[in-house]
């Protein structure tokens, strides 16, 4: 539980006091509203995050470009997880032309055209120092977040990240999902998601709940998973017959065309584990 709630409203405005309907047989669903603070510090640990999520033209990490970045940096107790102040006036949230047309597909789901961001720019400099005060850096899948960021502003680099879609196991809390407006109607809430700035408010919010099966807070698991060393393994002249297989497993491939290309691969922190699976499963030897 949060000391400061998410909710512009409570319960209690909306819900009659002698409603007789079994609470197991509905669900509130309530606008998302992020507080200035969730929580008010305890004598702990604080450190500062920042929650970043990107727009783009598609969905291809290689030739797609940002069409919109934005960024929202919070303190947390490092100790307990538990999130406190929101810097929600130094939120950032801007614009760019990119170096492609916007695909119809992803101007239908931002709402975002070419007109609106013909001739705009993102100042490197403003990214560069919310990112400098921040010890880590969280997106929902952060393995296409990263990629796309990493290739505009350098400070990104340099930062250790975490994501909210692969640190937890979503489906062994209960969830059938990981998308992040899923996510957040299961916990209550429902927003204007597909502009970065509210998909970053999402995730915080998201990131200050508690785990309906383990207990554990949001970010504590995020935190621990980012601490985590990850390996890359490249399943080299993987037989063709066996992609259902890796498919399975998780891997992904990497076309020809591109650099390191024409090779099936995953991360995994645990190298011995995977490299065991595919001498028996893939290779044979």
């Amino acid at each position: 539980m949060n000391q400061y709630s998410h909710f512009s409203i409570e319960g209690a405005a909306v819900i009659r006091p002698q409603v007789a309907a079994d609470p197991g047989e509905w669900r509130l669903l309530r606008r998302l509203h992020i507080p200035d603070r969730f929580n008010d510090p305890q004598g702990g640990t604080v450190r500062r995050a920042v929650v970043v999520d990107v727009e783009t033209t598609g969905l291809s990490t290689e030739t797609d470009d940002v069409i919109q970045l934005a960024l929202l940096s919070f303190d947390y107790d490092m100790e307990s997880g538990r999130i406190l102040t929101v810097h929600k006036a130094h939120a950032f949230e801007g614009l760019r032309q990119p170096a492609v047309p916007i695909s119809e597909e992803a101007a239908l789901i931002t709402g975002i055209t070419d007109d609106m961001v013909a001739g705009k720019f993102i100042d490197a400099d403003a990214v560069t120092a919310i990112v400098a005060d921040a010890g880590l850096i969280i997106a929902h899948n952060a393995s296409f977040d990263r990629v796309m960021v990493e290739k505009h502003w350098s400070c990104f680099a340099a930062k250790p990240w975490a994501c909210t879609l692969d640190a937890i196991d979503w489906l062994r809390e209960g969830f059938s999902a990981g998308k992040l407006d899923y996510l957040g109607m299961q916990f209550g809430w429902f927003y204007d998601g597909h502009r970065a700035l509210a998909d970053c408010e999402a995730c915080l919010a998201l990131l200050a709940q508690t785990l309906p099966k383990s207990g554990q807070r949001v970010m504590a698991e995020v935190r621990e998973a980012a601490r985590k060393t990850d390996y890359l393994v490249r399943a080299v002249d993987a037989p063709y017959d066996l992609k259902d297989t890796l498919k399975q497993r998780g891997y992904r491939w990497r076309p020809a065309e591109l650099q390191n290309g024409r090779v099936w691969w995953t991360t995994t922190d645990d190298p011995e584990t995977e490299i065991a699976w595919l001498r028996k499963e893939v290779y044979g030897r």
